[in-house]
């Protein structure tokens, strides 16, 4: 959505996913931190709204928005991230 991207891992820590657009995808170490790279907090709605906004900015090419737009609501695991950030917190 931004355009950011981590290139790799840095050593000792729990890699947590990848796609083919970015290998680093978030990353973990115990009582240290925890971290994704998307936003399992945007709904449906705001992905829609950000991706309706940079389109008009021009930000995004009209291929760019269809593409993402097309995909806005597909299944996510946003709720398996927020109860792995719960446990994060509850970590002794």
């Amino acid at each position: 959505m931004h355009r950011d991207i981590v290139f790799y891992y840095p050593p000792d820590v729990v890699p947590l996913g990848s796609s083919p657009r970015c290998a680093v995808q978030g990353m973990y170490s115990s009582r240290r931190f925890i971290t994704v790279q998307g936003h399992p907090e945007f709904t449906e709605e705001i992905v829609s709204e950000i991706l309706q906004s940079r389109r008009a900015a021009g930000i995004f090419t009209e291929d760019e928005y269809k593409d993402a737009i097309a995909r806005v609501g597909n299944e996510h695991d946003g709720i398996a991230v927020g109860m792995a950030f719960l446990r994060f917190l509850m970590e002794e």
